[in-house]
């Protein structure tokens, strides 16, 4: 878990609690055009105001991103009724995690050169 300008024990822990039960939430929405979603980390603003909500969707479909952010009113409303103690529910808003895609890049890439060095 991320926060920006920093990593405060406070935000570090917000961010775990908005991560889990957002992975939650959103695993249980009927919302028929929210579908493979994994929630993968989220980042916390420095006032906690807003949480960058970062997943990963099967075939990097945009319309499921599309959905996430229409539905985050109601995921924020959720989360807050889950989670009556904490001071404020920040703003959610849900982007696509490019990190995994790159991961992937560089395993393929040292893949290929240990196939070339097998090779000759």
């Amino acid at each position: 878990m991320r926060s920006k300008g920093g990593t405060g024990f406070r935000a570090e822990r917000v961010a775990r609690q908005i991560y889990r039960d957002v992975s939650v939430i959103v695993d249980g929405l009927s919302d028929p055009r929210i579908h493979g979603v994994t929630v993968v980390d989220v980042e916390m603003s420095r006032d906690l105001k807003y949480a960058t909500v970062f997943v990963t969707v099967e075939d990097n479909d945009n319309s499921v991103l599309a959905a996430l952010n229409g539905s985050s009113g109601y995921i924020r409303h959720v989360l807050a009724e889950e989670n009556s103690e904490m001071r404020g529910t920040p703003q959610l808003k849900f982007v696509i995690d490019k990190t995994q895609g790159y991961y992937e890049r560089i395993e393929q890439v040292i893949k290929e050169i240990h196939d070339e060095e097998r090779h000759d």
